[in-house]
């Protein structure tokens, strides 16, 4: 092997290298949001804005974006099924956000909470609407994007919505 065959090889691994660190290094980074209502881990392509009970993100390539709400019951909905409260919290929703068109519901009822998510399109947008009950605390996620986009960035909100813990307990001011 001549020497410029040996320089070329060993220059041609060493940029091999560099590009393999860039790509590592531009990764996205998964980070845990906490509040005293819920817990959520959403990644790094996503801007970030926070409120008290609230956590408010805006996705950066598709503008895109996801809210959380996490509310305290009074006590004597403690054993409260979200079934029985649903048709209220949708009323309330609905009156918030006029020219909603319901598209679709499911409910997601599972050992860990209660949950139902209703899909609904307003002009050119798309808006998922997940409630979520425990104990007395109830968490809604609300996630909205224009509908050429909406499928585009589900998939990083469907690994949000299955992150998301409620967190039980005192409040922490």
């Amino acid at each position: 092997m001549k020497k410029r065959d040996v320089v070329l090889l060993v220059v041609g691994f060493l940029c091999l290298l560099l590009v393999i660190g860039i790509s590592y290094s531009s990764q996205v980074k998964v980070i845990e949001y906490k509040n005293s209502y819920f817990s959520i881990k959403y990644d790094s392509t996503w801007q970030v804005k926070t409120n008290n009970n609230e956590l408010y993100l805006t996705h950066k390539k598709s503008n895109a974006t996801f809210r959380v709400q996490g509310k305290k019951l009074d006590d004597r909905y403690m054993d409260v099924k979200l079934a029985d409260l649903i048709d209220d919290i949708l009323f309330s929703i609905e009156m918030q956000n006029e020219g909603y068109e319901l598209i679709n519901k499911i409910y997601n009822g599972s050992d860990k909470y209660d949950n139902y998510s209703y899909l609904y399109e307003k002009d050119m947008n798309q808006v998922l609407v997940s409630i979520y009950k425990k104990d007395n605390r109830l968490i809604i996620a609300y996630y909205e994007a224009k509908s050429d986009y909406f499928d585009i960035v589900l998939d990083s909100v469907d690994i949000m919505l299955d992150s998301l813990e409620i967190v039980l307990g005192e409040e922490v001011n």
